[in-house]
Formats: structure tokens, sequence, C-alpha cells
């Protein structure tokens, strides 16, 4: 979305909240709360430098507008610091590097929420959370992320929010409560990725001896009626089982890349990006101190890279089957959650440039101690297939309601695979969070 047509939806938007806010027949009744939040992190493998040193002011306007309608929002404001510490240099410190990372000021949420007996209303820019799984993504499609630092950051913070129009409808059939969602998206967008030469960037493979260069992608979605997005979801709960059916029809987010030769040497790579359904499912259930949970999608039609070098040869199109299942054990302020994620690919041909079956395997452990005032937390991540992994170990510290320190890793390892890109990533961070 351009900065004109944001201004076009800032004109329609926000005048509709100040009519609803002045009319006499509403009480406006706002409140703000937030944070400030300063995370500081350094590679300690690799070039040692500062990776940030980022302020974040996080405010949540929120206001009820008489008894029916809700204004909710989120703006995230960002200053990092160490781009401006840091010494420029022609790898991975750039100035438009630098540029990228410095500052960033971005609405999360702006919606209107209207309440009525059987339905719910929202109407702006929201974040639409789907799924069961922690860390990975199957059904979880309808925003896209920000990807500035790989995988690292929470997903409420890495989820771009998209304009939508929003209905949950909610009906009691026999002795159960269903809940059918609509969704339909006009602000198609796609992910946010690390700029190229940054250490978080993931630079596609290039054959020995050549080089590479990234053209703009042709098939990008923007905001327009024939890239609109739409989805429906039903949820209920059947004799304890936690249930939903989910379809989505929208744009891939991350592209694949069409390639083709400039010349002898220099390879040409253009993000290519389709549209395609979306279709799964989700369970979960408690038995005890045990909760099961698993969510299985089919990717119909999803764009995957070839290994060929023509546009024609170098991408396609295949249906692709993706499922996980978790277990969550909690007991004696402890937390132990593994889970495991398959990806497979039927009718799979060698020149598919990725595994017929390819996933990873999570292990999340947790406890707290001094009255929960000390949490510990670990999670490690390995890819099956290949052998990379992932380790985040970290320690919280609770000073009170509102003050809130971390001191953690983020370490890589693999030789080849999904995590063997950030081999000197390995970083140590601290944290310190105020929230009002």
């Amino acid at each position: 979305m351009n900065i004109h047509q944001q201004s076009v939806i800032q004109l329609i938007f926000i005048p509709l909240l100040a009519i609803i806010g002045c009319n006499e027949a509403y009480a406006l009744d706002m409140t703000l709360h937030g944070s400030f939040k300063n995370e500081t992190a350094y590679f300690i493998s690799g070039t040692h430098h500062l990776d940030k040193m980022q302020n974040r002011l996080d405010l949540k306007p929120e206001g009820t507008l008489g008894n029916d309608w809700e204004f909710r929002s989120r703006f995230l404001n960002l200053y990092d610091a160490a781009m401006d510490l840091n010494t420029t240099n022609s790898s991975d410190l750039t100035q438009a590097i630098k540029r990228h990372y410095r500052t960033q000021t971005e609405a999360k949420e702006a919606y209107l929420l209207y309440h009525a007996n059987d339905y719910d209303l929202r109407i702006g820019m929201q974040q639409i959370i789907w799924g069961k799984t922690d860390g990975l993504r199957m059904l979880d499609v309808v925003n896209p992320l920000d990807m500035r630092e790989f995988v690292l950051d929470d997903f409420l913070d890495s989820r771009i929010g998209v304009w939508a129009i929003r209905i949950n409808y909610y009906a009691y059939l026999g002795d159960n409560e269903h809940e059918f969602e609509f969704i339909a998206t006009p602000d198609a967008k796609p992910a946010k990725m690390a700029p190229i030469g940054s250490r978080w960037s993931i630079h596609p493979p290039t054959p020995a001896g050549m080089q590479s260069i990234i053209r703009s992608g042709t098939t990008r979605p923007n905001w327009s009626l024939k890239n609109s997005e739409y989805g429906a979801a039903w949820r209920s709960n059947l004799a304890g089982w936690d249930l939903s059916l989910n379809w989505y029809y929208g744009w891939n987010d991350t592209p694949v890349m069409q390639k083709a030769l400039l010349n002898p040497t220099t390879l040409t790579l253009t993000p290519w990006y389709h549209q395609m359904h979306t279709v799964g499912s989700s369970f979960s259930n408690a038995f005890g101190a045990w909760v099961l949970r698993a969510e299985m999608a089919a990717r119909i039609q999803e764009p995957i890279n070839l290994t060929g070098i023509t546009p024609n040869s170098s991408t396609a199109q295949h249906t692709t089957y993706n499922a996980a299942i978790g277990i969550d054990y909690t007991a004696n302020n402890w937390r132990i959650s593994p889970q495991y994620f398959q990806r497979f690919i039927p009718n799979w041909q060698a020149n598919i440039a990725e595994p017929a079956s390819s996933g990873f395997v999570s292990m999340m452990i947790s406890t707290d101690y001094m009255n929960e005032k000390l949490k510990p937390e670990m999670i490690t991540m390995m890819e099956w297939n290949t052998g990379s992994w992932m380790v985040r170990p970290k320690v919280n510290y609770e000073w009170s309601d509102q003050l809130i320190s971390r001191i953690g890793f983020d370490l890589f390892g693999g030789k080849r695979g999904f995590f063997a890109n950030f081999n000197n990533n390995h970083r140590l961070y601290g944290e310190i969070e105020y929230s009002f």
C-alpha cells in the first residue's frame, strides 16, 4: 500500500472515528496503555559488533464509543541507536541497511469493533490469529510477517497489520456454541524480508562462479480489488475438544524466485507471488496436566522453487501438505512442550528445489522461582532432514508488575538447512521493559 492509499484510508477512517466520538448519543471513554522497552544485542560470533540497541515505544490507545462500539489500536515506534554507533561498511552495514533498521513507525492494529447479540464486526487494520502451533505457521496465514530479525521476533511484533472486514457470528446448535468467522482483506501485502546483505537476510543459493541480482517482482500483490484475500473459519468445542476448520484464499507471503541468465556469469532473480487456497483444521484437548494440540493445512497450488535457470523452468505450483502435533505438560511450576512439524510434497520430482519430506522438531521448557519472579525458559528447534538447529535460552526477572528484565542467547548451527544460514549470528541480548 503506497503513501497515497494510506492517506485515503486515513481521510476516511479518522473522520469516521471523530463523527462517532462527537455524536452526543455516544460517550467517548478513551484509555492508553503501552510499554517502553530497550533491546540490546551483540554478535558473539563472526564479526563482533552490536546487532541492535533498539528503543521501542509501544502504544495501545483504546476507547469505548457508547454501548456497542469500541476502538482498539496498537502502534510501534522504534529507534535503533546501533545503526548510528556502528561503523558503516560495504558488507553487512551499508547505508541502505542502516536506514532499514534505524527507525520504524508502524500501526499493528487500528480498528472499530461493534458488538451485537450474536455477532461481532471489526473494520480496520487487524491481526487475525489462527492455529495451535508455537514458532511456525500453518493456518496462521492471514497476516504477513516482518522478518527483519529472521524468526526471532515474537509473532505479535512481527505480524504486519492488514486492513480487513471481519465478522464473527455465534450460534447455538444443539447444546454447543459454534463460531463462524468471515474475513475480507483488500490490503494484500507480502512479507518484509531483511535487506539483502544484512546478517539476517536469506539469499537464494547461486551456482558457483556466478553472481545474482534481485529484481522487482512483477506479480507483487498490492491494494486492489483483484488482489483481495478472503477467508472463513468454524470453531466449536465438542465433547471437550476445541476444533476448527479453516479456509483462506490469498497470496504466498514469501516469494519464490524466477531465474534467468543475464550473461554467462550473472543470474537474475525475480520474486514471484501467486494466489492460492489454504485449507486446514486444528484441534486440542486437555487431559489433566497434559494438553494435546495439532493442526494440518493443505496449500493448494503453492508456488515452489525449481532447480532450472529460466523463468519457465525455475518456478512451479504444487499442492503441499503440512501438519504439526504438540504436547504441553504443566505441573509443579514446569511447562514442557515438544512439537513435531511435517511438510510433504506429493508427486515429488527431482527438479523441485526442496526435499519431498521435510520439517522441524521443537522443545520449549520453562519454569519459575522466587514466587514467579525469576522465569528461566529455553526453546530449541531442529530441522530434522538437514540437522540445522536454533537454541534460545533466556531468563526473565519481574521486578514488579510493570518492570521486567531479560537476558538470553540466540544460537544457530548446522552445515546446511534453514538455520545454517546464521552460523555466524550467535548473539547475546538483554532487554528491559516498563509497562504502563
